[in-house]
């Protein structure tokens, strides 16, 4: 069951816990405080805030005023900031004349403003931090030209500060970290060198050939158990029953390549876990790299073949809807099938590397893809019905048929290397001759009778030679040694000025090949300790103004999530605004900038959590194991945010929009006009649609909900911290969560209303509570609802089949009430007068992003002297309509960008 977000405690009561370390030195207010400052507190603070009453527990008289206490400093903030924006003194106390509380805010103003530039002189804007694992992966690529690895995955998770993993505060190094370091960068050294003992080669994998797949074993030896599931043996569009007797062979081989050309497996289902699969298990992928992939493949309806169990739960009066093909009868397909391809492991882990429609007419498709060694390649039709046991019916077949789509090949050119040897291996190795040594053993191939056998698979697939390539060095130690000076300029990413900094890796080298170690081996021990050394690790560290190479370090972390490229490197007078801006457009032209688009979302809408719950199969069977919807949905907010930057479109959009990008299941799902196929396009919006912006995209609202039920509470604090950049204090401990009912007996604003009648919880849920209540007419994936779903016996019964054939019940309850009313009063009746309120603050949108940017781009938060800086940007970018690009120009040609 879902906790929703705990309810928060009144504003004050979150000021004290930040002053609790100060409280402790119970200096008095009277001795320490300015003079100009006393008087107010006096006046209209220390009625309830002195030692005796300490209203809030907030004692002003034991508050000390030392602002180079980062503690004291911060609780300082909040008391002007609470005097700010007028929560206090609170609004039935007698309000302190304009006047003076304008005096005290500027006196109290300067004074932190004082302290705070003397921090950032003395240690700079922010601390010193390592490149992220992301940020480490595709420094690697860079520096072994290499952009095939993936090595991310091999490292520890970062951590994350103010909604980034691009901060000081959290990108520490332990032994842990030192270890996979030292592990990750040998593992990507040997794969940029073992690259060159693979030339490329094409190999065609035939559907029908025994071994190449795993599902055509559902209807051999008497396993014929699942028949829906199973393999339908085609050639062209006429069904195999002699083979499917098993009175012909699979195949006619070798000895008729027009007529193995068209042969085919099909299916009815689409690829679910155990239950059903069709992986080209048989591929060999022998090494890391880039690949060419085409397949053909073509879809098809098979001939109805009687009723499924459940006739009677028809969506529509009683109609019956599903039927079991029959897989005697197949005809040409009816429309296009959308189709996704995983690169798959053994271990169950899968990998997207593209998506593409099937047509009735058989047709080659064709796509370049990153493949890790060993992969199988896994197609999955993910409209077509999901099998689970006990399934009872198809929700897209009709009396005409069940929509089916075939295969009938797989080619696999790779790897692909536009020299020779490869550049990862003159990366490391430059032009020095290698030999190939390779070994007889081979992986067998394993039975594939049972799924058990999937059990304990390595990642190597059968037949994948074991190969090593050996280096041969002309003078052992001066190779060793113009490689490594050549390796670390490249690797460093601050000039080199004596090539004596080699001198400790040419030890390492040495003392490997002293205990019998090869050259190959020694030096990438040397390397090794290059790629996890300090000045590889961790970014700028000079407290002060950057120099050229640091910018345009700075810059390509930001926008690459990566090193610079020579012609950045090679850039000068990167503090002049023309060249900094023509740098700015080039990389944010690149398709290397999809990168920061992905990463920047992932943390900073959280769409790294899209996979964290998954929707419950009977409150929302037509969202489960709907991998089609989850994808469309993450790839959506990317493209708009791309369209946003390419168009530079104003902030507002990230509110509301009359356009979007959607494919054909994203559209339905938005209730769009229909159309087919698998790639996303622009849509423009209806006037009346409630879609538009980020708050409506299925990804955003599934990432804060779970898979049960929705959330006002997570909603709303979701949009008033992510988009407006309203702060919202942790919840306290010891404060019951309030869990939804799922029986349908109350609603989630029936359960907040009771408990934020209390004033102390109600401070906190004031804020942010209504913005949650617009978004519940949207369900746990971003559809639209007009009534909560329930599991029990209150409501309207509702069945049908899902897409894992299951029947399934749920009940429409009571009905969704999306209206509410804001802090300072202002209502709204639904999402789009919510949005409406929102829009008329659009400079606040702009600040935050401009906010955003600044975190992920510096690795440091706003501090209190900035605020001013911060309003500067924003108004550089008034005249663009607050344009996203013009944001991001506008950043990055700050001051704030350009210091350490």
């Amino acid at each position: 069951m879902f906790l929703f977000f705990k309810i928060h405690r009144a504003v004050l009561r979150s000021l004290a816990v930040l002053l609790s370390a100060c409280l402790a030195a119970n200096v008095s207010a009277q001795a320490d405080v300015p003079v100009e400052l006393n008087g107010f507190l006096e006046n209209h603070c220390l009625s309830c805030h002195d030692s005796f009453g300490r209203e809030g527990d907030l004692d002003l008289e034991s508050l000390p005023f030392d602002l180079a206490n980062k503690q004291t400093f911060a609780a300082w903030v909040l008391i002007h900031d609470r005097a700010d924006h007028g929560e206090m003194p609170p609004k039935e106390s007698m309000r302190p004349a304009k006047e003076d509380l304008n005096a005290f805010l500027e006196s109290l103003s300067d004074s932190l403003i004082a302290a705070d530039r003397e921090r950032i002189a003395q240690t700079g804007r922010s601390k010193v931090r390592r490149v992220n694992r992301f940020e480490y992966e595709n420094t690697l690529r860079h520096v072994l030209d290499s952009p095939w690895l993936q090595v991310s995955h091999r490292l520890p998770e970062d951590g994350t500060y103010q909604n980034f993993n691009k901060t000081g505060d959290r990108l520490d190094v332990s032994h842990v970290q030192m270890a996979k370091y030292l592990e990750t960068a040998d593992y990507a050294l040997r794969s940029a060198v073992n690259a060159a003992a693979f030339r490329s080669e094409t190999k065609r994998y035939y559907a029908r050939d025994e071994g190449t797949m795993i599902f055509w074993m559902r209807f051999k030896k008497g396993i014929n158990r699942y028949p829906s599931r199973a393999a339908i043996p085609m050639l062209g569009l006429t069904s195999e029953t002699e083979v499917i007797r098993e009175n012909q062979p699979l195949t006619v081989g070798d000895s008729n390549p027009e007529i193995r050309n068209q042969e085919a497996f099909g299916f009815v289902v689409g690829t679910q876990a155990s239950a059903a699969k069709y992986d080209f298990r048989n591929v060999i992928v022998p090494t890391p790299g880039n690949y060419r992939l085409r397949m053909k493949t073509y879809t098809f309806t098979a001939g109805p073949n009687g009723r499924a169990l459940g006739d009677d739960h028809g969506l529509t009066g009683g109609e019956p809807k599903w039927w079991r093909p029959d897989r005697n009868v197949v005809m040409r397909g009816k429309r296009r099938e959308p189709i996704t391809l995983y690169a798959h492991t053994a271990s169950g882990e899968s990998l997207w590397i593209g998506s593409f429609d099937s047509y009735p007419d058989p047709k080659v498709i064709e796509r370049e893809v990153v493949l890790r060694k060993g992969d199988a390649i896994r197609p999955d039709a993910g409209r077509l019905l999901r099998t689970q046991p006990r399934w009872s019916g198809n929700p897209n077949a009709t009396p005409e048929g069940v929509p089916g789509f075939a295969m009938n090949w797989l080619e696999l050119e790779g790897p692909l290397n536009e020299d020779w040897p490869p550049q990862s291996y003159q990366a490391l190795f430059g032009d020095l001759p290698f030999r190939v040594h390779e070994s007889e053993e081979r992986l067998p191939l394993p039975p594939l009778l049972t799924e058990e056998t999937l059990i304990g698979w390595t990642e190597r697939s059968p037949g994948i030679p074991h190969r090593r390539v050996e280096v041969l060095p002309n003078d052992p130690d001066a190779d060793a040694r113009r490689l490594l000076i050549a390796f670390i300029k490249k690797a460093y990413r601050s000039p080199i000025a004596d090539d004596a900094i080699i001198e400790p890796y040419f030890e390492i080298y040495k003392e490997a090949t002293a205990i019998g170690q090869s050259f190959t081996d020694a030096m990438i021990a040397a390397y090794t300790t290059i790629l996890s050394s300090p000045d590889f690790l961790f970014l700028e560290s000079q407290v002060g103004p950057l120099e050229d190479h640091e910018i345009a370090s700075r810059l390509s972390y930001f926008l690459w999530n990566g090193p610079p490229d020579e012609k950045l490197e090679d850039a000068q007078n990167l503090h002049q605004e023309m060249e900094l801006r023509a740098q700015t457009e080039r990389m944010l032209s690149d398709p290397k900038s999809d990168r920061f688009i992905n990463a920047f979302l992932d943390y900073w809408l959280e769409l790294k959590e899209i996979n964290a719950n998954t929707p419950d199969s009977q409150l929302y069977p037509q969202y489960y194991i709907d991998d089609q919807l989850t994808e469309a949905s993450l790839f959506e907010t990317r493209r708009f945010f791309r369209e946003l930057i390419d168009k530079d479109l104003p902030a507002r959009n990230l509110v509301d929009s009359d356009f979007t990008y959607a494919n054909e299941r994203l559209a339905r799902h938005y209730e769009l006009e229909p159309f087919e196929g698998v790639e996303l396009r622009r849509v423009s919006l209806p006037d009346d649609s409630p879609r538009g912006g980020l708050l409506t995209q299925a990804s955003v609202l599934r990432v804060t909900a779970n898979g049960t039920t929705t959330s006002p509470v997570l909603r709303g604090a979701w949009i008033m911290e992510r988009l407006l950049g309203v702060h919202i204090p942790p919840p306290p401990s010891g404060v019951e969560a309030v869990e939804p009912d799922t029986r349908g007996a109350t609603t989630i604003r029936e359960q907040l209303d009771k408990h934020t009648s209390f004033e102390s919880c109600n401070a906190c849920h004031a804020k942010f509570d209504p913005a949650g209540f617009a978004l519940e007419s949207f369900d746990i994936a971003g559809g639209w609802q007009d009534r909560y779903r329930a599991i029990g016996e209150i409501g309207e019964p509702v069945e049908g089949v899902g897409l894992n054939g299951l029947l399934f019940t749920y009940r429409n309850a009571e009905p969704v009430d999306p209206s509410g009313v804001l802090e300072d009063g202002r209502a709204f009746k639904d999402i789009h007068e919510f949005k409406s309120h929102l829009l008329a603050d659009e400079r606040a949108i702009a600040r935050n992003l401009v906010k955003q940017f600044i975190v992920y781009a510096t690795g440091a938060t706003m501090s209190f002297s900035e605020r001013q800086q911060v309003e500067q940007i924003v108004d550089s970018c008034q005249e663009s309509e607050f344009g996203v690009r013009s944001i991001i120009h506008a950043v990055i040609q700050s001051d704030l960008f350009k210091i350490k």
